[in-house]
């Protein structure tokens, strides 16, 4: 197994998970602080920024790529001809106070690798890229959200999640190979209605790893049109708000992006031979964002931008310390959606 220096791998570690743990406050929504009669509660998110999703539906494409196999593996090197992602989700409110909220929020996510000819040179072998070739590799998230305001400067919020993720049949299964319990909780401090500050920590815990890491967000508004929003170190963008009404975003920046999923081989032919491997996925994306206002509570967004693998390996379920690692190339990728936002009025 390759040497990995301890700092470099806390640092793989952290930025694994931080993204995730950041969407407490980043899936809060935008909410600006109260200046009615009513006491004046401190909320996560500033003025402008780019708006919440109460339900979302996104498509994703990537084409051509090259996915190597690396020392211990078999399928050489093959040809992705594109890589195709499909997200749904929503969130709903059980509790909307001044001071307290909570959210339900449910999420399908799937992605499809399709080789040109994975079976080239490996006829008679099995291979985990087979196994792979347009076979749907699925993401169910089961997520509570809850916000308590202590006053108008703190808050605190935290997030329960249960993710099944694999390439079982069907839409869910609950197998204890696909599961993973996470968690987060942050600590924030709403500066002015244009800044704040929060520290958090994330805990998550699943058959290929168990790991607790700390993460730090920062959300600054200069202006009507510029802002930046950032959770480090799994993100940091630049906001643009521009049009008459502020009703266009453009989003410049990076995100690290990290997906796992459990590949279970059992009663599937010859495959069944592979034993069970988990498949774990980490990169950098560099895009620009646009999003559009087409009603009061409608947006569609369009992304473009470039993938940077950062690691791409199998981990086999009989040892699961073992890194199988493999080279995959850097490619673009284009995303469309739309999503529907309420209104901040609406919120409070």
């Amino acid at each position: 197994m390759p040497h990995r220096p301890p700092f470099l791998l806390a640092l793989l570690l952290l930025l694994f998970t931080a993204p995730a743990a950041a969407q407490i406050e980043l899936e809060q929504g935008n909410l600006e602080v109260l200046t009615d009669d009513h006491p004046v509660w401190s909320r996560p998110g500033v003025r402008y920024r780019s708006q919440s999703r109460g339900v979302a539906i996104r498509y994703e494409t990537q084409p051509q790529f090259a996915w190597k196999a690396g020392e211990g593996l078999k399928g050489g090197k093959q040809t992705v001809t594109h890589l195709e992602q499909f997200t749904f989700k929503f969130k709903i409110p059980l509790l909307n106070t001044p001071q307290n909220k909570l959210l339900l929020g449910y999420e399908w996510d799937t992605e499809k690798y399709f080789f040109s000819d994975p079976y080239r040179g490996f006829e008679r072998q099995p291979t985990l890229f087979q196994l792979l070739d347009e076979r749907r590799l699925k993401a169910n998230k089961l997520s509570a959200y809850f916000t308590h305001s202590w006053d108008e400067r703190f808050y605190t919020s935290a997030r329960l999640r249960m993710s099944l993720n694999g390439d079982y049949q069907g839409l869910i299964d609950f197998g204890s190979i696909y599961r993973t319990y996470s968690a987060a909780a942050v600590y924030g401090k709403k500066v002015s209605p244009d800044e704040e500050w929060a520290v958090g920590i994330t805990y998550s815990n699943n058959k290929a790893r168990q790991i607790a890491l700390p993460f730090f967000v920062y959300n600054r508004t200069f202006n009507p049109h510029w802002g930046i929003q950032t959770a480090l170190p799994g993100q940091a963008y630049l906001r643009r708000n521009v049009g008459k009404e502020l009703m266009n975003t453009f989003l410049l920046g990076a995100t690290f992006d990290s997906r796992y999923y459990a590949l279970n081989t059992e009663d599937r032919g010859n495959f069944s031979e592979l034993g069970q491997f988990f498949l774990r996925n980490n990169g950098v994306r560099a895009m620009l964002q646009y999003e559009h206002n087409l009603s009061a509570w409608v947006w569609a967004f369009g992304q473009a931008g470039y993938y940077l693998p950062v690691n791409t390996r199998f981990n086999p379920a009989s040892d699961i310390d073992l890194d199988l690692e493999t080279t995959v190339e850097a490619r673009p990728f284009f995303r469309v959606g739309v999503f529907l936002a309420p209104p901040k009025e609406f919120i409070k």
